[in-house]
């Protein structure tokens, strides 16, 4: 069986980056925890209600995946870069010592988002290669909007067929309702069907995720 973690900056970065093949994680019986480390509202917002209303979106497309398995930070939305990075890591460490995970997805480093930037780097820290690691696959995924306007370019070396169970990250989606955008912004249901529709155009398949593969152990 297959541990597989997910470490997020905010709630709906794991329904965008990865929602279908998650699903289908699932559904293979892979164990998933999801690690959501900022609140992802309080930059806009203070007020805590608004922030558990975030949380609970989170819990019900979560649900909608058959995840069961997660854990919220609640650090500062937009402000994980004055977080000390190794609080961050140490903070990751402690829950891939508890689930002992094999693969781990976590933000592409080119992300506008600077958020996304440190989880990245707080990830690759909690994921060295050590002796006693368990960790076969470090991986990252997009995230729309903020990949997209990031200097980088995101190349992928990995796809999942998603063409069967597009319509899940589609519907987990809609769970995050103040963070649907019309469209031709990136984060509009849409766009995120000619998403996937371009990476599935790329593999000849339908629909894919795409993602970039970090490090690959064959154990």
């Amino acid at each position: 069986m297959k541990r597989i973690l997910v470490v997020c900056a905010h709630p709906d970065d794991e329904t965008l980056g990865l929602g279908s093949t998650l699903f289908l994680k699932m559904k293979s019986g892979s164990e998933i925890f999801v690690l959501i480390m900022a609140d992802g509202e309080s930059a806009r917002s203070k007020n805590m209600e608004k922030i558990v209303k975030r949380e609970n979106e989170a819990k019900n497309a979560l649900a909608i995946l058959g995840i069961t398995n997660f854990k919220f930070l609640r650090y500062p939305d937009q402000l994980l870069e004055q977080i000390p990075l190794l609080e961050l890591s140490k903070n990751i460490e402690l829950i891939i010592k508890k689930r002992k995970p094999d693969t781990v997805f976590t933000h592409f480093p080119g992300d506008m988002n600077q958020d996304h930037k440190r989880v990245f780097d707080a990830t690759l820290i909690a994921c060295r290669p050590v002796p006693s690691s368990k960790i076969s696959s470090l991986i990252c995924y997009e995230t729309p909007s903020s990949t997209d306007w990031g200097n980088d370019c995101f190349k992928p070396n990995f796809y999942v067929d998603i063409s069967k169970v597009l319509e899940k990250k589609i519907k987990d989606f809609k769970q995050y309702k103040n963070e649907i955008s019309n469209y031709p912004h990136p984060r509009s249901v849409e766009s995120l069907k000619n998403r996937a529709g371009y990476w599935g155009s790329k593999i000849g398949l339908k629909y894919a995720e795409a993602f970039i593969k970090i490090r690959e152990i064959s154990k």
